[in-house]
């Protein structure tokens, strides 16, 4: 079973749901996180799809179901990113879609959660016989909504009739040490506002993209390592979509570096954006 990410879910399939808790804008795990309810169109009883529990903070297994985030370390050229050190308040919920949900449509994921151990001077949760899931504490909950886009499972023929291309678009090109943020990339379909909205919209949130990041001398540094699809800021309606990678500015000399973006379609044929540059300083 493939895991699909929140921009493009498939029925049937596992969504990897991520999170990443801050308290005053710094990464932090929270004290427990109790269940993720799933919701479908919108945030209400009558569309609760499911309830997804935690297990309690004091188990050995916690936060099982979910999973901790790790950072990953950058390899060698020609190997992929190697996970190493825990990610401080990031976590993923593999969900596995039912098939008999009605899509396409959005969908919403509530995690609840205590900041702080809501036990108080009573000490940590068990040691005392404290009880976190007890009615009295439930007004200290906290819950961080966020969103996923579900579809059918597409079967659909290719008449050769018609050639799907991309443009790109760099989004950054100044970064500084010692940032380590996304560099981000438009992807829109051509011709931008005459294409086969039919053909092409669906084949987005699908595409595998990889990007290569070189020296100004061709030295390379990154090789084909894989980047995310996301959603970019603002009212973008032909052209929503982003490629994203993590880039680690501390890893890097100061200095001027080129990169290059390679799509691979569904049908196994690739498109190459042109080379672009980022300065570190």
């Amino acid at each position: 079973m493939s895991t699909y990410q929140r921009i493009s879910a498939v029925r049937g399939q596992t969504v990897d749901l991520n999170i990443r808790f801050f308290r005053n804008g710094v990464p932090l795990d929270p004290y427990a996180i109790r269940e993720v309810d799933i919701y479908h169109t919108s945030i209400a009883p009558h569309n609760l799809v499911a309830t997804i529990p935690v297990l309690l903070p004091t188990d050995p297994l916690y936060p099982r179901p979910l999973e901790q985030g790790t950072i990953p370390a950058l390899g060698p050229a020609g190997t992929e990113p190697v996970p190493h050190t825990p990610n401080p308040g990031e976590y993923h919920l593999f969900w596995s879609i039912p098939s008999d949900l009605t899509v396409p449509d959005v969908f919403f994921d509530v995690w609840k959660f205590f900041a702080e151990n809501p036990c108080g001077q009573e000490g940590t949760a068990g040691a005392t016989g404290c009880n976190v899931d007890a009615p009295v504490y439930a007004p200290l909950l906290l819950s961080q909504c966020g969103r996923f886009w579900v579809y059918a499972e597409q079967v659909a023929g290719d008449l050769g009739l018609e050639s799907v291309n991309f443009g790109f678009e760099p989004l950054n090109v100044k970064f500084h040490q010692p940032e380590v943020r996304p560099l981000e990339v438009g992807i829109m379909p051509l011709p931008l506002y005459d294409y086969n909205f039919n053909l092409v919209n669906p084949l987005i949130p699908q595409l595998k993209a990889t990007i290569s990041i070189e020296t100004q001398y061709r030295e390379l540094l990154v090789n084909a390592h894989p980047m995310t699809i996301g959603v970019r800021q603002g009212s973008y309606r032909s052209n929503p979509y982003v490629l994203r990678y993590m880039l680690d500015t501390t890893i890097l000399l100061k200095g001027t570096y080129q990169y290059y973006i390679v799509v691979t379609m569904p049908d196994g044929s690739t498109r190459a954006s042109a080379r672009y540059i980022f300065t570190v300083n």
